[in-house]
Parts: structure tokens; sequence; C-alpha cells
């Protein structure tokens, strides 16, 4: 039986499945989290919950995620509405509830849409079409998904794009198209490799195993199947290694191999009657009816046969049982509702009694303190001229003092709203040029797309996509740089290894640099320690070596290495570009002067990524400066402190 994979879209707030060896684990760590959680992580919790009980219980999946809709419906957060009804809906497709499943998703599509949300936009999509694919509607089903596939791969998330590669694969597979099925579940499989998801990498390795065999490919089958089958085992996905069983005995079955197919068709009836997967049950009674028939047990494949059709039936008729789990769950989650309403009335009473006790006790003092007040003014009495001429003379020369910091504050005024006005300045330059390409030409291919050639219209997609990367970066800068002036950053310095933070920005801007044929040079030692806040350290670093490698010229190479100091240590970031003059040098990390060159690509910059560097390396009490030559490159450099401040 083919595997889709549906797409749940939590935050990324708690441990990754990976993470644990054993679902058990993760469920005991998830339900610790729950006493000191406020109301919105709670909700993102019991959605973790529910997806966590994927591998092992369908029905408490679907408690679960309803007891995560009733929590957000009391705080009206519509993402949180939209992501525990989505999660709804995922439960009710794995028990095979579709027509339930695809009602569920329609609701948080609609709201998902009203947010204006791509991500969850295009999650909503996968498992839409991932119903279809259920009801034979494979031309609906593709729609939707290639619709998340777009998006997503404008995105560049390939956590989700593994899910569209999948189901996108299964649909070709089921309608018989082996070779392109093939294909994308290939794809797939690299994308599971490359993120380092065990559960994903499982899917993909069931479905290639499946699509192999249809393809007469059995040994390749039997290997895929058998490394699935290992993950699982591994992650305890008992809803995985049913359908994995299932597949095997199938195989088994082609190849004449009737004992392991028998063994298989049974363990798989195991793991499917434990997480109550109709789907599965009915796949392994038609397969053991088949056996049977083979055998010539004819009384046993009869009795199998029967299974089988009567859980086509419960499948079909299933939306009426499922109401009545729906209402005894939506029951026992109101009465874990009261019960939380209990515990936090009294939490209010507790936190009144304190209140009255503070007031009592700010109500002594304030009196102690008027007495001591009274005391005080009489035994002045006689010396209050001396002290009142006294007190006039310090009150002028505080007001001398205040009219000083009033006129520098009126010049600091006057340089704010000048700096203010050149950066406006800024914005509007650099936002009007990528706006005016990304409606230029979207209005040129959505207007008139017949009459151009589809390079053409991939060569526009690009300036669009490339004018819609430059939108965002010049948005993100400018809440980062926003968020700087305001004073709204939280500094956190905290000793920070530097080797691993290099390594995954690195990954980040791999892609790029392999276009360019640049090549990224780590000569970072692996003790290396500074104390840093690790988040603005980040954006230090990413804004350094995004600017080397769109600056340097294919074929050349950044470099990052370190000089150790006795108090600091000194990051420098070299580059074999195309260098800068004296005057270009003068006029780096200044707002009004604001350096913007485009790369050796013809990358386009914003021109905050260095004001924002020097603000961060300010903060930590450090120093940036940069040296270069025209056509020799350029070396950024900037200190860090290697101990704490006292």
């Amino acid at each position: 039986m083919i595997r889709f994979a549906l797409v749940a879209l939590l935050p990324a707030i708690l441990w990754p499945l990976s993470a644990f060896s054993q679902v058990q684990s993760r469920l005991d760590s998830l339900e610790g989290l729950l006493d000191d959680a406020s109301p919105e992580d709670r909700i993102e919790i019991f959605c973790e919950l529910s997806e966590t009980y994927w591998q092992r219980s369908y029905d408490t999946s679907l408690l679960m995620a309803i007891h995560a809709h009733s929590l957000s419906l009391e705080i009206d957060d519509k993402r949180l509405i939209a992501t525990s009804i989505n999660m709804t809906g995922n439960a009710y497709y794995l028990m095979g509830d579709f027509t339930k499943s695809m009602d569920h998703y329609l609701q948080a599509l609609a709201i998902r849409e009203e947010l204006g949300d791509s991500n969850s936009i295009a999650s909503s999509y996968n498992n839409i079409g991932a119903v279809y694919v259920q009801m034979k509607d494979h031309q609906q089903a593709l729609q939707y998904l290639k619709k998340a596939k777009f998006i997503f791969e404008a995105l560049n998330d390939e956590v989700h794009l593994f899910s569209i590669m999948n189901n996108i694969g299964a649909v070709y597979k089921e309608n018989g198209k082996y070779d392109t099925a093939y294909q994308y579940l290939s794809e797939a499989y690299e994308i599971a490799q490359r993120t380092r998801d065990e559960s994903n990498t499982s899917i993909a390795l069931t479905n290639l195993g499946e699509t192999a065999l249809s393809m007469g490919m059995v040994d390749q089958s039997l290997d895929y199947q058998k490394k699935a089958l290992e993950i699982s085992r591994k992650l305890g996905d008992k809803g995985m290694m049913a359908t994995i069983h299932t597949n095997l005995g199938k195989t088994y079955l082609e190849t004449k191999n009737y004992k392991k197919a028998y063994q298989s068709f049974q363990e798989s009836l195991g793991y499917s009657t434990e997480v109550n997967s109709l789907p599965d049950l009915r796949e392994n009674y038609r397969y053991l009816a088949e056996y049977f028939d083979i055998q010539k047990d004819y009384k046993q494949a009869l009795h199998y046969y029967r299974l089988y059709a009567s859980t086509k039936d419960s499948i079909n008729s299933q939306e009426a049982m499922i109401r009545i789990k729906e209402m005894e769950n939506i029951s026992q989650a109101q009465t874990l509702q009261q019960e939380i309403e209990l515990l936090r009335k009294d939490n209010e009473i507790s936190s009144l009694k304190q209140t009255r006790l503070k007031n009592t006790i700010f109500s002594l003092v304030a009196v102690s303190l008027m007495i001591i007040l009274v005391f005080i003014v009489y035994y002045q009495k006689n010396r209050l001229k001396r002290e009142t001429n006294k007190l006039l003379e310090e009150k002028n020369k505080q007001l001398e003092k205040a009219n000083k910091k009033l006129r520098d504050s009126e010049q600091h005024l006057k340089e704010l709203n000048s700096t203010k006005d050149k950066f406006f300045s800024i914005i509007g330059h650099d936002l009007r040029n990528p706006l005016n390409a990304l409606l230029g030409f979207s209005e040129l291919i959505s207007g008139n797309s017949r009459d151009y050639t589809s390079e053409e219209i991939q060569r526009y997609s690009k300036i669009i996509n490339e004018a819609a990367k430059n939108i965002h970066l010049l948005i993100e800068n400018l809440l980062e740089w926003s968020r700087s002036q305001s004073g709204n950053i939280d500094f956190n310095p905290e000793p920070t290894d530097l080797q691993p933070m290099i390594n995954e920005i690195f990954k980040v801007f791999d892609i790029h640099a392999d276009k360019k044929g640049v090549t990224l040079v780590s000569e970072i030692p692996e003790e290396i320690r500074v104390v840093a806040d690790p988040n603005l350290l980040s954006t230090i670093l990413r804004n350094l070596i995004n600017n080397a490698v769109k600056f340097t010229l294919n074929g050349g190479n950044v470099r990052i290495f370190c000089k150790q100091g006795d108090s600091e240590l000194t990051i420098s970031v070299e580059d074999t570009g195309i260098g800068m003059s004296e005057k270009q040098l003068d006029n780096l990390f200044r707002l009004e002067s604001n350096v913007t060159m485009p790369g050796t690509s013809e990358e386009k910059g914003t021109g905050l990524g260095l004001i924002l560097c020097k603000e961060f390396v300010d903060m930590h009490n450090g120093k940036i400066w940069a040296t270069s030559k025209p056509k020799e490159g350029s070396t950024f450099s900037f200190t860090l402190p290697v101990k704490a401040n006292k």
C-alpha cells in the first residue's frame, strides 16, 4: 500500500521527532511541558501530541487534536484554530474517514487564506491532494499538490517539500506511470536524507519499494522495504510497520515465497489492529484471501475475503462511527477542561489572598512613613528658610543643566530626523526597483503568456523570483534595523562555540556559492569560543559571508579565519572579489552614505547589512573594519570578547 505524507506544520518550539529513539520517551517529554506552558504553548503541545500518537493510536491522536481545537477557540487565535483543525483532519485521514478529513482540511485552508500565510496554505494544499488520491480523483490531486510544490519551492522549504514530492510520486504510481513516480520518489528520498529526517526516510523507502515491485525490480523492492522497516522499528512507528509488512507480504507473494508472505501479513495485522488502521487491515485481509486461495485452502480464503468485504464496508460507513467517537472524545475533552478551570480558580483565590496581604503591609508602611515625615517637618521648621534658599540655588543649577540637555536633545533629534529621511530614501529607492521588476514581468506573463516561449517565461520567472527575494531581504533587514533602533533586540551574551555556527551558515550559502563556482573555506579551530549573543553573532556572520560570496568572481574563494588575543578574538572574512576603492571604504558602516553595489552575478543588496553588523558588534563592545583594494578582494574583520565582563 502506497504511503502518503501529511503536513502538520507545527511550530519549532518543541523537539523534532528524530530526537527521540522511542515514542514513549517523546510523549513523556511533551506531557512534562504542559504544567508550566502558556495557553498558546499548551495548544501547540497538544497538536504535537496528536502528531506523535500517529505512531501508536489514531484514536488518541484524534482526542489530542480535538482538545487542542477546544483550547484554541477559548483564546480565539485564528492561526492556532487552523492548526488544530488541520491536525483533526490528519487523524481522520489516518483512520480512513476521508470525507471528514476533507471537511476539516477545507476549513483550515479557508482560515489560512484569510491570514495570508503561504507556508500553511501550501500544507493544506498537500493534505487536500492526498484525500483526492484516496477518492481516485488523480487530476484534482495533482492540481493541489503542484500548487503546494510551487509555494514550498519558492520558500526553499525542503522540510515540507519532501511531503509534496512523495505525494506526487504516489499519484503517478497509482496512475501506472511508474517511471515518473520513481523519479519523484527518488527526489523525496534525497530530501529526507539531506534533512536527516528518519520518519520521512522510512516513508520514501516504503514507497520506492512498492514502485520498484510494480516495475518488476523485486530485489530492489525488498532492499528498500527492509531498510524502511529497520528505521520504523527504531522510531517505534507502528502505523508504518503495518504498511511495510503488508508490502513485504505482497513482494513475497509475488516471488512465491509463501511462508514469508504469510508471516508478513500476520505481523501487519497485529500492528494495524493496534493503531486502528482500517485501510491496512483491509489490504491484509485481501492478500491473505489471495494467499489461502493459492494454497487451495478455500475455507480460509473465503473467511478472509468476507473480512475484506466487511472492512471495506466499514470504511465506507466509518463516518457515523467516527461521529460517535468524536462525541465521546469531546466529552472527555470537556471534562479535562473543567478540571483545568477548577485549578485556575484555585490559583486566582491564592493570588487574591497574596494581594490582600501585600496591601495590608503597604498601608502599614505608608502610615509609618507619614508619622516620620511629620516629625521631620516639625524638627526642620526653624531651618526652613535657609534650606529653601539653598534649594532654590540648586534648582537654578538643575534648570541650567536641563536647558543644556534640551539643546543637546534638539540637536540629536535633528540628526535623527536627517538619518530617518536618508533611511526612507534608501528604502524607497531599493524597494522601487524590485517592485517594478516584479509588477512588470508578472504583468507580461499573466497577460500575454501565450506570446512567449517557455525559455522566455522561465527567464522572466527567474527575474520575478529574484525581485521577490530582494524585497524579502530588504524587509528582513528593515525589521532588524527597526528593532535595534527601538531597543527591542534582546542581548544575551553567553559562551558560544564558533566553528559549529560557521558550519551551519556555510550550509545556507552552499547552493549559491556552487552556482558561482565559489569555494567556502573555514579555518576556525574547533576549540575557539567567544562570549556573544548567538542570534546577533549569526546575523553578523551571515551578512559578511553573504557579501563575500556576492562580490567574488566565478572560481574564487571565501575564507574565514581568526586571530586569538588575550581578551578578544579577531574574526576575519576574506574574499577574492572585485574589491573597493578608498572612497567606498570610507563610506562603509554609515547609513547617511549607504553603499550598495550589484554583485558579480548582478545580485542586489539593501545597503543595511553592514549597518546592522556595526550596531551588533557595538553591542558586544567590539570593533569592525574593512581593508580592500580594487580587483584584489576585500577583508572584513571584527572583534569579540573571549571572557565575560565582570
